[in-house]
């Protein structure tokens, strides 16, 4: 875990916190909680890099919603029209493990424990960015896992995940992460 935020220090941790994961107009949005996480995957999205053959220049970047549905209706109307880097960002809800393998952003929510756990077993090595909101999603292989701390939304980022899928995280989102190894 990063000592980053002892004394002295969590001013410019909020500063850095804020300008790397909220946008200027919030999309026209209403702050709610799915509206911030759909911010968090969106700023996700920004700050990882995938394969070139995995995602090539101007295809579209495919996001998607394992479990909530209502979700992933809030994601696809905050990304709507914001690509990333010139990449449209389609967003879709999947209902198995093997359509979840065509996706580059796969969050899961609304399942069990043990469904998202085989998810991301079933994943292991894919480059699909695996986040989820559930507890000990990142312990159990996921990729990144938003909590809630103090009042705030955080993440934990399982680094050995993101590299066996050949994913490369910018080192300002691992800054602000707590790292977690299997």
């Amino acid at each position: 875990m990063l000592t980053f935020l002892t004394r002295g220090k969590l001013p410019l941790a909020i500063l850095c916190a804020g300008s790397l994961f909220c946008t200027a107009d919030a999309h026209g949005q209403d702050v709610t909680e799915s509206s911030l996480k759909a911010a968090f995957i969106h700023n996700f999205a920004k700050f990882t890099q995938w394969p070139r053959e995995v995602l090539p220049p101007a295809a579209p970047l495919l996001a998607c919603v394992l479990g909530d549905a209502a979700f992933g209706d809030v994601l696809g109307s905050y990304v709507k029209g914001h690509p990333i880097d010139g990449h449209e960002i389609n967003v879709s809800h999947v209902a198995s493990q093997e359509a979840a393998r065509s996706c580059h952003i796969l969050y899961v929510s609304g399942v069990t424990s043990k469904g998202a756990a085989k998810v991301v077993a079933d994943l292991n090595g894919a480059p699909v960015l695996t986040l989820s909101d559930m507890d000990q999603f990142a312990q159990a292989g996921g990729m990144a896992q938003l909590y809630v701390e103090d009042g705030r939304i955080r993440f934990k980022v399982n680094i050995d995940s993101t590299q066996s899928s050949r994913l490369q995280f910018s080192s300002k989102l691992l800054a602000l992460a707590t790292l977690i190894k299997k």
